[in-house]
């Protein structure tokens, strides 16, 4: 019995640092904001109408930002998914849009596209229910 669990968590490892060795692969030839450029760039154009700066944390984190503004976007890569954090703030109140996007490694541009579209869309949709929330709570 102590074998099988020996065997599943052994298993589970591996692929663990199978994944994250590509993860270093992916980064040989661009950077991680080159990799996801599509989408950084949408998000930042709306965002930030375009003048918002990449703020590396580590080869697989950074943040999108702009100085004195309201939001910030966080990126973060990891064996093979993307996750977008969106945070924004009004009238000193956060809200904070998470989503995960999976087996992301080789994406098309119109897959970048697709993502950045769905991100957007669903953050306006966040930001106006906050707007909302916080303004009744006035």
């Amino acid at each position: 019995m102590i074998w099988i669990i020996i065997l599943i968590v052994g298993t589970i490892l591996f692929r663990f640092f199978f994944s994250l060795n590509k993860d270093n692969d992916d980064f040989q030839t661009q950077t991680f904001p080159e990799k996801f450029n599509v989408i950084v760039q949408m998000i930042n154009e709306v965002a930030f109408n375009s003048r918002g700066n990449i703020i590396s944390l580590d080869k697989r984190e950074f943040n999108l930002y702009e100085n004195g503004q309201n939001q910030i976007i966080k990126f973060r890569y990891g064996t093979g998914h993307l996750t977008i954090t969106w945070k924004y703030k009004y009238f000193q109140k956060e809200v904070i849009h998470e989503k995960t996007y999976n087996d992301v490694r080789n994406l098309s541009l119109f897959e970048q596209q697709k993502i950045g579209e769905q991100m957007i869309n669903e953050m306006q949709m966040v930001i106006e229910l906050h707007k909302r929330s916080v303004i009744e709570g006035i």
